[in-house]
């Protein structure tokens, strides 16, 4: 049996992927995808939860935070698909504005927060997830920006070392002949 593609070492074959890994189980790339759709999800559904329970009480700030941070996911998702890296890194500086914004009204709000609600415990989960879950989108894109920026480095200056070539063929897309 010939192989089909005589230019790519045997060895390199059967490596597979060989550049970071995010939370261990996949690239940079599809982490970036999977983390912001399951972002997506709580978001839409803590905007649902929050409807159901009228906890809004025209407050118009949280709700169009809440609608741009979901356009934001969406935008990201379909940025990482394309490989385009400013989308991202603008919605890396959302998800920082939006950590600040959080932490800065729950300073100030911290009193008539928990007086308002008997259960504490559910205010501290609730930001411990809301945390959490924004230092993970954070980190995937950030591993990915970085990625698709070493890629273009390497592209620029011709130094196509093992890395940089990976970075090439898997992050950026392109064909190496």
């Amino acid at each position: 049996m010939t192989d089909s593609t005589p230019l790519i070492n045997d060895s390199r074959q059967k490596q597979g992927k060989l550049g970071h890994r995010v939370l261990c189980c996949c690239d940079s790339r599809k982490a970036v995808i999977l983390i912001n759709l399951f972002a997506l999800v709580l978001i839409v559904a803590g905007l649902i939860a929050a409807a159901v329970n009228n906890t809004f009480d025209s407050d118009t700030s949280a709700i169009i935070g809440y609608v741009i941070s979901i356009l934001f996911y969406l935008i990201v998702m379909f940025s990482a698909l394309q490989y385009h890296r400013c989308a991202v890194i603008v919605a890396i500086i959302w998800n920082l504005i939006v950590i600040v914004w959080t932490s800065v009204g729950l300073v100030m709000e911290r009193e008539t927060l928990f007086a308002k609600n008997q259960n504490q415990t559910d205010i501290i989960i609730y930001f411990t997830v809301f945390y959490v879950i924004h230092v993970f989108v954070i980190y995937a894109e950030w591993v990915y920006v970085s990625e698709l920026l070493q890629c273009l480095r390497s592209t620029r200056y011709g130094a196509m070392t093992g890395w940089a070539r990976w970075a090439l063929v898997t992050t950026c897309g392109t064909r190496l002949t």
